[in-house]
């Protein structure tokens, strides 16, 4: 909830300070000035300003602002310069009330920063009241607890929701945004429903903002969605770059694993118990067991080279042909390589021209469609002359050969670039796959060159020698032995990982299935099925009358909007008739607030409603139906320079409203500063 109870502008100049003290009640409010530019709109607008609020008007910050705050003040014939200015206004949330202040002109003060009073306005100088700063328009300001828009946020017992933003990421639902469904300023807020709405990069800002007033369930499963959404990516994320790390961790030891599923699924402990780790197509703990026997046999074998020539000699035979075999390998896995990488890049090739070649097609049928809708025969495939079919070719035409049209070679056009990306993927993946295997032969390779080198040290050393390659071959074997296990203990890390993932999955899945079918529950559709009829019947207590039969309007489940057969109404409304539709709206909105629980604060402000001479008559009818409502507070803003408008006024029972008249010039000189 919240109300306005007090506004007092000051401005300060050198001969005095001058200003305006206004209070508002519940129920109608109507500030009224016999001249548009006696200042009502520049008091209207601190109402704004204070509340960080002047976004809706055009803009951030004292620029939104008259000349009166800012440059100086007329008094008669004498003009004095503004030396400070700025704005108090008193609020209440239906409990507790406050006092914020904000300049516009100030030396030292930025105007960014508002102060908060917690207590009334004639009580802000006592000593007992608590002050607190507070930043407005800058990073965070409606998130972090020192920014005003969080303490308003707080104040009025309310919680925006997150929503989803342009940028794809989620952000909270300003302030500024929601208010721009109540406050209608002169400039630009009745050109259409909520035209004042500022561009925050809030996705849809307009349906989000009526999901919150409404108190629409649907928002709430659309915070679900983002959330689901968001931990969507985040597993599959995880879950990608889990599974990279763990095949790069695992080719590095020139293993292969098995089973790894390369996207999130949910995974049984028989499922999770198959995930291995083979090298040389051995399970890797059988190929540790096979590493351990060769390092026991290396043990027993006697050390000196005198005692194992001839195995020394039958040994590096056999390396030395594993070193051919290694180099055929490698060079042949680099043709493999040359020949995936070649492939790739005419795939790319072609790709191009198939994409060249849908956007003409696309173009040629965009032309002819525009062709048809000027009703020209060559633009219907017809030879204008003799009317005899013409083709999309200018190959001569055979009865045997049937050639396809521009629709269809786009299908087809299209087909084939799916089929040239699937094959170009499959490429890429052998190529990555290719480029592992040279790792792992060459890793091999540098170790067999290594213990072909010690053996031929060992064949020309002198006999009595320890046999260098029988203690290099030891250690080899215990050194890739630590890595193995330090790769098991790694992968069954890993493995718990995707365990979590595993469950974190089969959450997320439960959370999707357990989302509402429907997408509007039973009480979203009788809400909007209220708020339609209380626009109706708004519309017809208010004279419209740009469409004959109003119950062809109805309200968009799309955007909560008004529309006629799925069309804006505005296209078929007179101006007259959309400054009705605006009202009725507007007021349709806190009417089904109010009967249906929903989030809205009971506020409005209406800047010059009698826009584009509508009659005095459906003015009456609009004051009347605003003094009829319950629980809010209307704020309005008249020009009453013709007497149609003055009655109006006039007819309305005095004690069913607040007159708050402005008089040629709204800011007066004060006799002391805050009361």
């Amino acid at each position: 909830m919240l109300r306005i109870n007090r506004l007092k502008i000051q401005i300060k100049t050198s001969n005095g300070t001058y200003g305006y003290d206004g209070t508002f009640t519940n129920g109608l409010n109507i500030i009224a000035s016999e001249d548009n530019t006696s200042g009502k709109s520049s008091v209207i607008a601190a109402i704004y300003y204070c509340l960080g609020f002047e976004e809706i008007i055009g803009g951030k910050g004292e620029k939104v602002l008259t000349a009166v705050y800012k440059t100086a003040i007329e008094e008669g014939e004498d003009v004095w310069p503004v030396l400070e200015s700025g704005a108090y206004l008193e609020i209440y949330n239906g409990k507790e009330t406050v006092t914020i202040y904000r300049s516009a002109t100030m030396e030292g003060r930025d105007n960014r920063l508002i102060t908060v009073f917690h207590s009334r306005m004639n009580n802000i100088k006592n000593t007992d009241v608590l002050i607190e700063d507070m930043y407005v328009h800058m990073p965070n300001s409606a998130v972090y607890v020192k920014g005003f828009h969080t303490f308003l946020e707080r104040f009025l017992h309310i919680e925006l929701p997150l929503v989803p933003a342009a940028d794809d990421g989620t952000r909270k639902l300003y302030l500024q945004l929601v208010f721009s469904a109540m406050f209608i300023e002169q400039k630009n807020g009745w050109s259409n429903i909520m035209s004042g709405m500022p561009f925050l990069g809030i996705r849809e800002s307009k349906k989000r903002v009526l999901e919150f007033l409404l108190r629409l369930d649907t928002l709430e499963n659309e915070k679900k969605k983002d959330s689901l959404r968001t931990r969507d990516s985040s597993i599959k994320f995880q879950w990608d770059f889990l599974i990279k790390e763990l095949n790069t961790f695992v080719y590095r030891e020139g293993c292969v694993p098995h089973g790894l599923p390369l996207s999130p699924q949910i995974l049984s402990e028989e499922d999770l118990s198959n995930l291995i780790i083979k090298k040389q197509d051995a399970e890797i703990d059988e190929y540790i067991e096979e590493l351990q026997e060769q390092y026991n046999k290396l043990s027993l074998l006697n050390p000196k080279v005198v005692d194992n020539f001839d195995h020394i000699q039958e040994e590096l035979n056999a390396t030395e042909n594993s070193i051919e075999e290694f180099e055929r390998e490698i060079y042949r896995n680099r043709g493999l390589l040359h020949s995936e990488s070649s492939s790739i890049d005419k795939l790319s090739n072609n790709l191009e021209i198939i994409e060249t070649d849908i956007r003409n097609n696309k173009d040629a049928a965009r032309l002819r469609t525009l062709g048809s809708e000027l009703d020209l025969a060559t633009s219907k495939d017809t030879c204008p002359v003799c009317s005899q079919p013409i083709h999309d070719t200018l190959i001569p035409h055979s009865s045997h050969m049937q050639v396809m049209s521009i629709d269809e070679n786009i299908r087809h056009l299209n087909a084939q670039k799916d089929m040239l990306e699937f094959a170009q993927e499959g490429h890429r993946r052998n190529k990555d796959k290719i480029r592992e295997r040279i790792v792992q032969l060459e890793n091999s390779l540098l170790t067999l060159r290594s213990v072909a080198k010690s053996l031929r040290n060992d064949l020309y050393s002198i006999n009595e020698n320890i046999s260098e390659s029988i203690i290099r071959k030891k250690l080899q074997l215990d050194a890739e032995m630590n890595s193995l296990y330090q790769l098991i203990e790694y992968f069954n890390t890993k493995k718990q990982k995707l365990r979590e993932l595993s469950n974190d999955w089969k959450e997320y899945l439960k959370d999707k299935a357990d989302l509402p079918k429907k997408k509007f529950s039973d009480l979203d559709e009788e809400k909007i099925k209220i708020l339609r009829n209380h626009f109706i019947k708004n519309l017809t207590q208010f004279g419209y009358k740009s469409i004959p039969n109003l119950n062809q309007i109805d309200i968009s489940m799309d955007s909560y909007l008004p529309v006629i057969e799925g069309f804006d109404m505005k296209f078929d409304s007179s101006a007259s008739d959309n400054i009705r539709a605006i009202w009725s709206f507007v007021l349709s909105l806190l009417e089904t607030s109010n009967e249906k629980s929903g989030n809205h604060p009971g506020t409005l402000i209406f800047d010059e409603p009698a826009q584009h001479s509508i009659v005095s008559s459906d003015v009456d009818k609009f004051f009347n139906h605003i003094i009829k409502l319950k629980n809010c507070q209307v704020i309005i803003g008249m020009t009453i320079r013709d007497s149609d408008t003055r009655q109006t006024i006039n007819k309305l029972p005095s004690d069913s409203f607040n007159l708050i008249k402005v008089p040629y010039k709204a800011f007066k000189k004060f006799s002391t500063a805050i009361e």
